[in-house]
């Protein structure tokens, strides 16, 4: 597995296949948190995915929510995991993680790509208002690595629907 930190790559249509220009590419995830210890946690699990799916993937980090919604607008990506508490208020531009999978779900490169959406905190008003942005609610109390390797490789590996076909 390759782990990058930054990047820059341009994905045609995917789905199961992977296939760009007759090249079988590497899934692209970007995990989005400012916590390292769980953006390490998130790498062993997309690497544990990787293995069940038998397949190679690239990770793209971003530290904050400003490069998150840079990257978000701007690369494509198979996968996103994002943090919803990101402590970087006091950078201008600073966004929540709910207002980044609102605005993802909007413009940019990745208003169809699957989100799993990490969150610490047990609003009861959180999870509907994940799922209703297309996204899934994943809590971060007791990570369990197995049951998120699974969860990675099985958003990596549904059939993506193509808009106008």
């Amino acid at each position: 597995m390759l782990h990058l930190k930054g990047g820059v790559g341009k994905m045609g249509l995917d789905g199961p296949f992977h296939i760009y220009n007759g090249l079988t590419m590497p899934f692209r995830i970007l995990v989005a948190d400012d916590d390292e210890a769980v953006r390490k946690s998130h790498r062993f699990a997309v690497d544990a995915a990787a293995e069940i799916m038998k397949d190679r993937v690239d990770v793209v980090e971003a530290d904050d929510s400003v490069d998150a919604w840079a990257r978000i607008r701007s690369e494509r990506f198979d996968l996103i995991i994002v943090d919803n508490d990101f402590r970087d208020k006091e950078i201008k531009g600073h966004l929540p993680g709910i207002a980044l999978l609102q605005i993802a779900r909007k413009e940019g490169a990745n208003t169809t790509t699957p989100i799993i959406f990490c969150s610490g905190e047990t609003f009861e008003t959180l999870k509907p208002m994940v799922e209703r942005f297309n996204a899934v609610h994943f809590p971060k109390g007791g990570y369990d690595i197995d049951r998120a390797a699974r969860l990675f490789a099985d958003q990596l590996t549904k059939p993506k629907s193509i808009p106008g076909l």
